[in-house]
């Protein structure tokens, strides 16, 4: 549905969670998108086709207008073939007969274009508005929930599941109501020529409906082990190609395959069991009207021959039985899409069941930021675990900070944070003053632009990776952006300069090609606060010192964080906060922090070695 560059500006949050001036016109437009369709938490096949009603309500009177044409093609072979029987047959009142069948074979002709249309078009509406439901839901929940579910997965709901509603809803719909239709109004006028005869030749049917009603459970239950088996084999997919860097630097080629070959096994062994399932169903179904028939001949017969009822009569029994054979594959048919339909839409439930996280709350206002920040007191706790611990820290409108420390000493998660990724416990963080529980996020995404550590690069051009939060920029701030972020010389030796593709996930560049494109990414929106959580690891020290260099020059007068592990990041500006276990236990400009021959001086001395 979407290219991997499309759907990266539509989670631009989830890749890119903070950025200034995030393209207002571009959030507007996805939510007006969206917002054509109300967003349903609890659906169901009945609830997707009343979104479209009057289509699929306009399609089903085409169907049933066809149907009745088709119904009164029968009766009107009964009148001549009574009227063939007689000895003064009067062959006007046949010519007329047949035209009637002409007219009303015309008359099919253009309301099955009418179902057609208004049907499978409806079909088609619900696939798209439950897409898009079902993206936009996806964008709104909160990071741990992707934390905890494979992209596979995802994928196989985002493309199979909905794929399967389409033909549940459109042609699973059609069938079902074309089968109860026919079957009813077949009964009706067997009944209407003969009530014996059609007491007889529909004998079988009551077992057939305690046999579908059985087997259709069994069909959803197992449609749903196969879907989810379909999950697993498309994140066996995914993984390895999307790290194919790691598996042929260690030659895990094997590994993987024969992880992969086990997935795809398990999917067949799923599949091969909905198949006997299947296998032994519609046999079934086809075989009831094969019995009624048989029982019709053997009593009809005898009534023919005992002129109980005329050879006109038998003759349209006949034919309706025969026309029977229909109904019974179409029910057959819509129960086996309906019952896989169910399943699709209880794992699309799932999904829609996870609380969205709210943006909107009460007491939030707009506000035009600057930029001095200020922790006070604040503290955090990732479950039991603490991962902040009374923090405080004032970054002055205009400074350039770095924060070091070990691995884990909450560095990150006090950016989290000051963006509202994760909500300040006790303590309280202010920009310019300002609670940030009172600042609306939006206000916050137009002043604060945040590289993570984790690079995100799409499948799109170097131009359109530097500019996916607002296609809008200009060719020459993304130049100017390159030249600061230190990357715009190995972008014109590229082949097609910004226009080269880089590949699924970056694969054509290096690390420190990524990291520098993201810097370059951030740099373009022009900020008022930028936080670069350790985007600078794979740069050389003097490329990574060109590049530190030019984005305080870039930045002067606005803030400036730099997360960091190497000292060599952060030596350079203006003050410096060291954490250890959550806390901020040394802070001030590098020579104070050297003097003080604490947590600091230690590092740089290490790292200098």
């Amino acid at each position: 549905m979407y290219n991997d560059l499309a759907v990266a500006r539509r989670l631009k949050f989830a890749f890119y969670p903070m950025g200034p001036r995030l393209g207002s016109r571009l959030v507007f437009r996805s939510r007006k998108i969206f917002a054509r369709i109300p967003l349903v938490k609890r659906t169901s096949i009945s609830s997707l086709v009343l979104r479209y009603r009057y289509s699929f309500l306009t399609g089903l009177v085409s169907l049933t207008l066809v149907d009745m044409a088709q119904l009164s093609v029968p009766i009107i072979i009964q009148w001549i073939i009574d009227e063939l029987t007689l000895e003064s047959a009067d062959f006007s009142l046949i010519t007329k007969y047949s035209l009637y069948i002409l007219g009303l074979g015309l008359l099919m002709a253009f309301f099955r274009l009418g179902w057609r249309y208004f049907i499978m078009g409806g079909a088609r509406k619900i696939e798209y508005s439950l897409r898009n439901d079902f993206f936009d839901h996806l964008q709104k929940l909160n990071f741990d929930f992707f934390s905890a579910r494979k992209v596979g997965d995802l994928m196989a709901h985002t493309v199979n599941d909905i794929e399967t509603l389409k033909f549940s809803c459109g042609l699973g719909l059609l069938i079902a109501y074309d089968g109860v239709f026919l079957f009813f109004f077949i009964f009706a006028a067997m009944v209407y020529i003969s009530p014996e005869m059609a007491f007889y030749a529909f004998l079988p049917f009551p077992a057939l409906a305690v046999f579908v009603y059985k087997f259709g459970n069994m069909i959803e239950k197992r449609f749903q082990r196969s879907q989810d088996s379909f999950s697993e084999l498309t994140e066996s997919a995914r993984k390895p190609v999307s790290g194919i860097k790691v598996v042929k630097a260690f030659g895990l080629e094997r590994a993987e395959g024969r992880d992969f070959e086990r997935a795809s096994e398990d999917y067949l062994e799923k599949n091969v069991h909905l198949v006997k399932i299947r296998a032994g169903f519609q046999p079934f179904i086809y075989f009831v009207p094969s019995l009624a028939t048989a029982l019709f001949l053997f009593f009809g017969g005898a009534g023919a021959i005992g002129t109980e009822i005329t050879l006109g009569e038998f003759s349209a029994i006949l034919i309706y039985l025969m026309m029977l054979a229909w109904p019974m594959m179409a029910m057959g048919w819509a129960i086996d899409l309906l019952k896989r339909g169910n399943a699709s839409i209880n794992r699309l439930n799932d999904i829609f069941a996870v609380e969205q996280k709210d943006d909107t709350r009460a007491g939030e206002k707009d506000y035009e930021l600057k930029g001095d920040i200020r922790f006070s007191g604040v503290s955090f706790s990732y479950g039991s675990t603490p991962a902040l611990r009374e923090v405080n820290l004032h970054i002055p409108c205009g400074t350039t900070l770095g924060i070091t420390g070990l691995v884990g000493s909450g560095k990150t998660t006090l950016m989290k944070l000051l963006m509202k990724i994760h909500e300040t416990e006790p303590g309280a963080i202010t920009v310019d003053g300002i609670d940030i529980r009172g600042i609306s996020r939006k206000s916050l995404q137009e002043t604060i632009v945040y590289v993570p550590q984790e690079i995100t690069v799409f499948s799109g051009t170097v131009y359109d990776n530097i500019t996916f939060i607002n296609p809008s920029i200009t060719r020459e701030q993304v130049e100017r952006a390159a030249k600061t972020a230190g990357i715009y010389e190995q972008i014109m030796e590229f082949q097609q300069g910004f226009d080269t593709v880089v590949g699924e996930r970056g694969l054509s560049l290096s690390g420190g090609q990524r990291q520098r494109l993201a810097i370059a990414r951030a740099l373009v929106l022009n900020p008022e606060i930028l936080i670069l959580d350790d985007v600078l690891s794979s740069l050389d020290p003097q490329t990574e010192n060109t590049v530190i260099t030019n984005v305080i020059e870039a930045m002067r007068g606005r803030t400036v964080v730099i997360i960091s592990n190497r000292i060599s990041s952060v030596v350079g500006l203006s003050r410096i906060a060291v954490m250890k276990n959550g806390e901020i236990i040394e802070s001030g400009e590098r020579r104070e922090l050297v003097e003080q021959r604490g947590v600091y001086y230690a590092l740089e001395r290490l790292q200098s070695v």
